[in-house]
């Protein structure tokens, strides 16, 4: 359609064009801060903030944390999309300072453990409980979800 079309159809001139966003691809850069366009790919994505039961909505008003910690003399690209994660200011401080351990699973997909080895992942869809499968040495090798009909694809819905 043509703008006139589109300002005739809806009765008024007050329209704003924006590119269509793909929430299925990622951006990375090279720095500490996350850019604008992270920023707003993973707020569409994820629409709350990722703590476990959270019902904060994602405004513009959340810290976006690195899930995993961003090492300065570490490789480039651990800014982006598979390495960001809105939260409140106090579920940040909570995650940063309560040894909450968090994995980002995929794009959209959170895996939170507490000191005490609940687990739970978090998606668009919600929270689910989890059981963790760990290796002899400790480490996580993935998740049992109790509930059969969990939908694990993390693609968010169209």
């Amino acid at each position: 359609m043509l703008l006139e079309q589109v300002a005739d159809l809806l009765k008024h001139r007050q329209i704003t064009v924006q590119p269509v966003i793909d929430l299925n691809s990622g951006h990375s850069v090279n720095g500490y801060e996350h850019p604008t366009a992270v920023k707003l790919r993973t707020r569409l994505r994820t629409v709350y903030d990722v703590f476990p039961h959270s019902t904060s909505r994602a405004t513009a008003r959340l810290d976006h944390d690195h899930p995993t910690p961003y090492d300065p003399d570490g490789p480039p690209g651990q800014t982006g999309d598979h390495n960001d994660a809105p939260l409140t200011r106090f579920h940040h401080r909570a995650k940063t300072h309560d040894r909450y351990t968090v994995d980002q699973l995929g794009l959209g997909a959170y895996r939170w453990v507490t000191r005490h080895g609940l687990a739970r992942v978090v998606t668009p869809r919600g929270t689910k409980k989890v059981q963790l499968i760990r290796a002899r040495d400790g480490t996580i090798t993935g998740e049992i979800y109790r509930d059969a009909r969990i939908d694990i694809d993390y693609r968010p819905r169209p």
